[in-house]
């Protein structure tokens, strides 16, 4: 598994805030509460890690991911009831325009902290030269 040990790190700071804040607060304090455990726990978190989208050469724009931690691992906060298959494709995609494989969607709203790991999808492999 990649990044085991990092991603274990950053769902034990996870669970840690969402024991002692419970659910139903605004995003930006289990963002701000994470982002002090994960530096009390002596990792690197960049905030608001600014990642610039491009197609065909051309750019679209910037988003901002909740944390990049280690420049290994890429975390996204969820305030809604339920984890979404859009979230899945949007760090899937942030990932791969960072170019890295692995990240946490954590979900602080309900009365369990629920925790979903991604791993990028693979460049695909290119393909030999027929002769």
């Amino acid at each position: 598994m990649l990044h085991k040990e990092l991603t274990q790190q950053v769902i034990n700071a996870a669970k840690a805030v969402h024991a002692e804040l419970g659910s139903g607060l605004p995003h930006n304090f289990y963002r701000r509460a994470l982002e002090i455990e994960l530096r009390q726990e002596g990792l690197a978190p960049e905030v608001d890690k600014p990642v610039k989208l491009q197609y065909r050469g051309e750019s679209l724009g910037e988003l901002g991911v909740d944390f990049c931690v280690n420049g290994a691992i890429v975390v996204l906060l969820i305030d809604t009831p339920e984890t979404s298959p859009d979230e899945y494709g949007k760090l899937r995609s942030l990932l791969r325009a960072l170019e890295l494989e692995v990240g946490l969607l954590l979900n602080f709203s309900g009365s369990r902290l629920d925790i979903r790991r991604v791993e990028a999808v693979p460049k695909k492999q290119a393909q030999p030269a027929q002769a």
